[in-house]
């Protein structure tokens, strides 16, 4: 994951607060800044130890284990030896300007020197070298890459007397500090919104220049003008826990949090063919085309037709409509529409009746779709005598090689379906439905929805089969088997059939 340079002031902030307790005394005293010439080092001789701490590693309250040892360790060899002195200074790295960088490096030497102090390390026989920024850390963007570049290094040195210094007496008096600033989130206000694009305000007092701002994984810094600070900020979808830390003048951290959870919302659908109280004359044909919109605020992820309780992936345009083709089954037929959005929020539309009359008593009625778009299937039925509807022979009337009772009413290439199939008349015999990957580059699986009987109430029967995969290496599958006028069906999915041939 690639972290924003700006994140890199937040974290380095975030460093020097681990170092400071909430509350401590002033500091009137503070460790001086050694005044060496410029270029000055340390006689490799007169080095007794050396040790550097990453500034991510300190924690609030106290040392870890390795780092205590150590700092034990030099405590008890400044103690046999009067002479060792305590070298500190703070590596930051080298975004933004130089000058804040070296005042912060110092102020993070400072609380460094200040827990030091706490841990028996004496006061005079601590000296600070000026803070400074690493170029190296813009060699790399990842957050290793600037982290290691962000430490505290110490080295105990073989010094004097004239490097020893006494405290003045403010040092022992311990000062009570103001209360601490506070930060005040205004917007956004509430725990819920519908809304993923809001304005970040809140007011602190006008001493805090620079805040911190998280948003979830999400870092930024906000400049901080007359006590307000304010930016446009962007919710994902769920929960978004929102933290601003600043710090005030005396180091204290101070936070405000709010976690503010974002609803979309969910998609709004209008059905409006079939029309509202029309009735269908299907007498020449069942095909209908259910068409409508969908309004969201979200991007649409796929949409659904449901017939009479039976969903079907259908095709959505950009501007949220859609047009389906679908057959009329029954004299009562209905109509939904479902879609889901990409923050899977769903919404739904009421229910369309498409009621019809003079539905005939089609013995079978067969209904192939699927689940891919870009994808096209072909439904081919065949009967004992060899004959064959498919869509190249749609209609006994215009291809002689038909099933002669039979006809395809939708050939769908656009994707999902349907493909449908039924017989006209009683007229015994036994068909062969099978599916047939025509067109596409992914596997997809496919459905059918058998309707027996559909004019007689008392016979009437649906049922759906399936999933079948089919794909360019499996183009081919053969699903059922029915016999009329008795209404047996048998299942074929998973038997081998030879490949269909067009």
């Amino acid at each position: 994951m690639r972290f924003p340079l700006h994140l890199l002031r937040a974290l380095a902030v975030a460093a020097a607060l681990a170092l400071l307790p909430s509350a401590r005394p002033a500091r009137a005293w503070k460790i001086p800044v050694a005044d060496f010439p410029p270029g000055f080092s340390l006689p490799h001789a007169d080095i007794v130890f050396k040790a550097a701490f990453p500034l991510d590693e300190l924690q609030i309250e106290e040392w870890t284990e390795r780092q205590g040892g150590e700092i034990a360790w030099f405590r008890e060899q400044m103690r046999k030896r009067d002479e060792i002195f305590l070298l500190l200074q703070v590596s930051l790295d080298a975004i933004g300007r130089t000058e804040e960088n070296e005042t912060l490096a110092n102020d993070v030497a400072q609380a460094v020197a200040l827990r030091l102090r706490a841990s028996g390390i004496p006061a005079d026989r601590i000296l600070l070298l000026p803070g400074r920024e690493e170029p190296r850390s813009l060699e790399g963007r990842r957050l290793s890459g600037f982290s290691r570049h962000q430490k505290v290094e110490i080295t105990g040195f073989l010094g004097s007397g004239w490097l020893r210094r006494r405290p003045p007496p403010e040092m022992k008096r311990e000062v009570d500090l103001p209360h601490p600033a506070e930060i005040v989130l205004l917007e956004p206000s509430g725990e819920t919104t519908d809304r993923s694009n809001h304005m970040l305000r809140g007011k602190t007092e006008s001493s805090i220049r620079v805040v911190s701002v998280t948003i979830g994984e999400d870092a930024r810094t906000m400049t901080v003008r007359d006590g307000v600070f304010e930016a446009p900020i962007s919710l994902r979808a769920g929960e978004n826990p929102i933290v601003v830390t600043g710090l005030d003048p005396f180091g204290r951290a101070v936070r405000a949090a709010r976690t503010v959870r974002y609803l979309p919302p969910r998609p709004t659908i209008e059905i409006v063919s079939p029309e509202a109280g029309a009735v269908t004359d299907i007498t020449r044909s069942p095909v209908v085309v259910v068409r409508g919109s969908i309004r969201s605020k979200t991007p649409l992820r796929e949409g659904f037709l449901i017939q009479n309780a039976i969903p079907r992936n259908i095709r959505i345009r950009e501007d949220g409509s859609f047009e389906q083709p679908a057959i009329l089954m029954t004299e009562e037929d209905t109509f939904q529409v479902e879609a889901l959005d990409t923050a899977g929020q769903a919404g739904i539309s009421a229910v369309r009746p498409a009621p019809a009359r003079g539905v005939p008593d089609r013995p079978l009625m067969a209904i192939l779709h699927w689940d891919e778009d870009d994808v096209d299937l072909d439904l081919h039925v065949t009967d004992r005598s060899g004959n064959h509807t498919w869509f190249d022979a749609a209609d006994p009337l215009d291809a002689p090689g038909a099933i002669p009772e039979g006809k395809l009413w939708i050939d769908n290439r656009k994707g999902y379906g349907p493909e449908v199939f039924s017989i006209e008349r009683d007229a015994p015999g036994e068909y062969t439905l099978s599916a047939e990957y025509y067109r596409g580059k992914k596997p997809c699986r496919a459905f059918l929805t058998l309707v027996l009987f559909a004019g007689t109430p008392s016979r009437k029967l649906v049922r759906i089969y399936g999933p079948v995969t089919l794909s360019p290496r499996e183009p081919a599958a053969p699903i059922l088997r029915v016999s009329l006028p008795s209404g047996i069906v048998r299942e074929l999915t998973g038997a081998t059939a030879e490949r269909i041939q067009r």
